[in-house]
């Protein structure tokens, strides 16, 4: 069974950087905002003119979130992913690949736009989900699709973002990483996700 969006992209919504929090922000209503988790560092110079979510963003949330509906994250995470993913795809910098986090695959897999993908570490062969946000030929640009992945001494968490050789990619069985938070109210989780603006 499908799980019900919550958070609908609407008309007014859009982009605009915000130099105090250095990063990119998607503007919801007057009052709520997204906090984007990527710093001007990482962004093309589109990221810094305002624009408005676009159809084309609409279309990506929707492929992003019914590919996360799987996962088992909170809606909270889910809608925080699936706006990440939609950053990651238009505005970031190109990114170089970081395979040696992962172990080569016997078979070569071409992912696919939007598709929850595994990769297993090196260091304990632990499966763990990757979101497609950019499929290349050879490489594909991801974000971690889980909490806290150790990897090579580094702690990666959720909506981080790694380049990945297509190689060390495989399918997503119907194996999942269990990622249950403790009973918090989702809605409230929900509202903590954006930054609420005071007047």
């Amino acid at each position: 069974m499908k799980n019900k969006i919550t958070i609908r992209p609407g008309d007014n919504w859009h982009w605009y950087f915000d130099s105090k929090y250095d990063c990119l922000m998607l503007e919801i209503t007057s009052d709520m905002i997204f906090r984007s988790r990527y710093p001007a560092k990482m962004l093309i110079p589109d990221a810094f003119q305002s624009s408005q979510f676009s159809v084309d963003d609409a279309s990506a949330y929707y492929q992003f979130y019914e590919s996360c509906s799987a996962l088992n994250l909170s809606e909270p995470q889910k809608v925080e992913l699936v706006l990440n993913a939609i950053v990651a795809n238009n505005f970031l910098k190109p990114q170089m690949p970081k395979s040696w986090y992962f172990i080569q695959q016997p078979m070569l897999f071409t992912p696919a736009f939007a598709e929850v993908v595994e990769a297993q570490t090196q260091d304990n062969a632990e499966r763990i989900n990757l979101l497609v946000v950019e499929a290349g030929s050879s490489a594909s640009v991801c974000l971690i699709a889980q909490n806290d992945v150790s990897m090579v001494g580094k702690t990666f968490n959720i909506t981080d973002v790694v380049k990945v050789m297509n190689d060390r990619l495989v399918s997503k069985n119907s194996t999942l990483i269990d990622n249950k938070n403790d009973n918090d109210d989702e809605s409230e989780l929900l509202m903590k996700l954006f930054h609420q603006e005071c007047s």
